[in-house]
């Protein structure tokens, strides 16, 4: 079995602002989301990753670099396309607040009801797209590495929506768990045959 250690980047300026830290932006991580994450290296160190995959969002490529600088074996990163976080269209970057008066319908679904949400009416991806892409990463390394420690850094709305949907949890229902938090881990042992979660949105 391949083993994946999931992890939801470091916080950011656009998370404290309180503003939608989708797809197409993007800003640095505050001291709090260093600090966690430097802990969380700490709890890694000793673990022989053989690859590191990353969202090309600098958010997450900063949270890789931080646990990497601990790590004993520390292999070199690379950025996968379909690791980035769900692109939200008119949401993106804009106060959580007001859209949330703004869409009230669209937000309920967006929290809710994955299923109903119409991404297009605010020129977003959808669900289904986000899923579609993220699995296909992790079956292809799983198929293509089955024996390795493999350390993955992306968001939260992907990782909440890949993992329960490795989980084998409907669209329907796979926001019921929430997100996982900033400089979180989530270690997944999984092959075609089966899916065992070790831990879930651990934080240190």
């Amino acid at each position: 079995m391949t083993q994946f250690y999931f992890v939801r980047h470091g916080k950011t300026e656009i998370n404290a602002k309180g503003r939608f830290n989708g797809g197409t932006v993007d800003s640095p991580l505050i001291e709090s989301g260093v600090e966690a994450t430097k802990r969380m290296a700490q709890q890694l160190k000793h673990v022989p990753f053989d690859r590191v995959l990353t969202s090309p969002q600098m958010r997450a490529q900063t949270t890789a670099k931080i646990i990497l600088a601990e790590n004993i074996k520390a292999p070199e990163l690379t950025i996968v396309e379909e690791l980035r976080e769900l692109r939200l269209g008119d949401w993106d970057g804009k106060k959580i607040d007001q859209i949330t008066a703004a869409y009230p319908e669209e937000i309920k679904n967006y929290r809710t009801r994955p299923d109903l949400f119409d991404a297009e009416k605010i020129h977003a991806e959808s669900y289904n797209s986000l899923i579609t892409r993220s699995t296909k990463v992790i079956e292809e390394v799983t198929a293509a590495h089955p024996k390795e420690k493999v350390l993955v850094v992306s968001h939260g709305i992907l990782l909440m929506a890949l993992l329960n949907t490795l989980k084998g949890i409907p669209l329907a229902k796979i926001r019921e768990s929430g997100i996982v938090d900033n400089s979180s881990l989530t270690i997944l042992n999984h092959s075609k045959e089966q899916t065992v979660f070790e831990t879930w949105g651990q934080t240190f």
